[in-house]
């Protein structure tokens, strides 16, 4: 990349390395969405990108898809604001459709570019800048992503990794590899750590690591290729 413009131990910045690694050896299109990930249309090199508008990731992508044919490597990169709080109605079509889009959802439980608001994964009793702590019977239960996709089509591959260890970060490369050759819409959800929104990089990253692992508890598995 010519540019990391991420905050120092941002759990973007590895993922970010692996996709633009893969969408250069496939020749793959990135769409970029707004949040965190803005500037990686333009730091990408040797990667075509389309950026855009908030939430409509999916839509762009469907368009590509369906104008450069199925073959054509797609990628979306979006964060848990952007493709799961604005961007829910886009999600869930596609899933529906079972379009043969790539779609990397960085869960860092908030919208973080725009100052650290609640995102519909926020999880329960968690104080964003703007709000009070999470409450199901004021603010409903956080989305669970793998349930989410499995009851909207079990067609769907999903999986599930972070990016607070080597270990996870090593399995989104291996998730990513696989849903190159996937038929359908594949859905890589990586746990996140946000050290800006925590204010510290160590309290985030074991805040990342035991949220990983409460996610997939309550889940069915770690991953549907498992």
């Amino acid at each position: 990349m010519k540019l990391i413009r991420f905050c120092p131990a941002c759990g973007h910045i590895p993922i970010v390395k692996i996709e633009e690694e893969l969408l250069q050896k496939h020749q793959g299109i990135l769409i970029g969405t707004v949040g965190c990930s803005v500037p990686i249309c333009s730091d990408m090199e040797g990667v075509d990108a389309v950026s855009s508008a908030h939430g409509r990731g999916l839509s762009v992508a469907t368009a590509v898809k369906r104008v450069l044919g199925k073959d054509k490597m797609v990628l979306v990169h979006a964060g848990d604001g952007d493709g799961l709080t604005i961007g829910i109605g886009e999600f869930v079509h596609t899933c529906l459709r079972n379009e043969k889009i790539i779609y990397v959802l960085i869960n860092n439980q908030q919208f973080g570019m725009t100052g650290h608001q609640m995102s519909a994964l926020t999880p329960l009793e968690i104080t964003t800048k703007t709000s009070y702590p999470r409450k199901e019977e004021y603010h409903g239960i956080p989305v669970h992503v793998e349930k989410l996709v499995r009851a909207l089509n079990p067609k769907v591959k999903y999986y599930r990794t972070e990016s607070a260890t080597k270990e996870g970060i090593n399995n989104f490369r291996k998730y990513l590899e696989e849903s190159i050759n996937n038929d359908g819409f594949s859905v890589i959800e990586v746990v996140s750590p946000c050290p800006t929104f925590w204010g510290n990089a160590k309290k985030s990253y074991e805040f990342s690591k035991a949220y990983y692992i409460e996610l997939t508890a309550r889940g069915k598995c770690k991953c549907q290729g498992d």
